[in-house]
């Protein structure tokens, strides 16, 4: 009984075990099944964050970028809307794609490439190319879906205009994708015991917005647009921020604000009006050339004043009276011979001090001329 009771135990464990060998060796063939898969079909992703990403190999996957027959060279810069890196490439510039098996191949432009109305043409050497398209506003992504079966792939700018490549994806799913957040600031971030000056002056932020809605905080007074611009300074041209037509400008702050001056330009006919207080804008006759100052709003008495805009409002300086309302316009004191209808007239603010600029002469806030 006792031999019999052991062959029958040894016969039980190697069929147990061999069991177990023919399912590992079952599993084991499925994940060598999987694993060629995942190789031959493995997302690979290209970004950009300097010059010398113009080449770069990943997972077997050789990307190479090249001035080709272009003017101009390629080089990598900052998104204006997203703020991410990007890859700016111009007319005649090549994007070479190899490696062992490519068969999907997607270029995720910026949204700004739309900024360009001319969205260049791209051209593939292999394969099928469904391009991103012309632009058909400035906020639109753009993506281009190369397929084929190819161990290169070369892919040429073509026509006129830029394209802004924010990453390249080789064998990779469907590129989805969604809407770029901006975190806007809101009245929960104003400092609730902050010192307001008179008057307090809101400055131009050092970035750059093209057609979005926008905030952004200065001297503890929230600048809210609705859709608009904020452009950078540059050699020739002032800093600035739009409000656009047909939207709303709003300003708030933790105290009651009194008044506004708004340096500007202001495009014929513009008219504007606001929720509290009294607007005073100037007619096509009364701004010159530079077009400041745009309007006065007086009377506001109110922590938060929106500006709706008919037209568009280009806003150069912008300065918030919280003691007491802005001085009338112009002085009154020794200008009386000057007739309203016939001069040019620009208030402006040179170290921190405000002058009016009247008939080629300068004048103080009280009517003093300057010599």
């Amino acid at each position: 009984m006792c031999a019999l009771a052991y062959i029958k135990k040894k016969l039980y464990l190697c069929s147990r075990f061999n069991g177990v060998r023919i399912v590992m060796k079952k599993l084991l063939g499925i994940w060598m099944i999987i694993c060629l898969a995942t190789c031959a079909w493995a997302e690979t992703v290209f970004t950009f964050t300097s010059s010398e990403d113009m080449s770069q190999t990943k997972d077997g996957i050789t990307m190479a970028i090249a001035k080709g027959n272009g003017q101009n060279n390629p080089t990598v810069t900052t998104d204006y809307e997203t703020k991410q890196p990007e890859m700016r490439l111009y007319t005649g510039n090549t994007i070479t794609i190899s490696g062992n098996e490519l068969k999907d191949i997607q270029l995720v432009c910026a949204r700004s490439s739309a900024s360009n109305k001319n969205y260049t043409g791209l051209s593939a050497s292999t394969g099928d190319l469904v391009s991103g398209g012309e632009a058909a506003g400035k906020n639109d992504w753009k993506v281009d879906h190369w397929t084929g079966s190819a161990q290169e792939v070369v892919f040429t700018l073509t026509g006129t205009g830029q394209r802004r490549i924010q990453k390249v994806v080789v064998n990779g799913a469907e590129v989805v994708i969604g809407p770029v957040e901006i975190q806007l600031p809101t009245e929960e971030d104003l400092v609730a015991d902050y010192t307001y000056t008179e008057p307090t002056v809101v400055n131009v932020p050092d970035t750059q917005f093209f057609k979005n809605e926008y905030a952004f905080i200065s001297n503890n007074i929230l600048v809210y647009c609705g859709q608009g611009s904020i452009i950078k300074a540059t050699d020739t041209t002032e800093a600035y921020f739009n409000c656009n037509a047909d939207y709303t400008l709003t300003f708030t702050a933790t105290e009651a604000i009194k008044g506004l001056e708004i340096d500007g330009f202001v495009r014929k006919a513009f008219s504007a009006t606001c929720d509290h207080g009294e607007i005073e804008y100037l007619t096509d006759l009364d701004f010159d050339v530079e077009g400041r100052p745009a309007m006065v709003i007086r009377n506001i008495d109110a922590m938060s004043v929106t500006i709706s805009c008919p037209k568009q409002l280009r806003c150069y300086g912008v300065r918030v009276y919280f003691q007491e309302n802005p001085d009338y316009l112009y002085p009154v004191e020794g200008i009386e011979s000057i007739l309203p209808s016939a001069v040019s007239r620009q208030k402006v603010l040179r170290d921190g001090q405000l002058y009016i600029i009247q008939n080629k002469r300068t004048y103080t806030a009280a009517g003093v001329e300057i010599q």
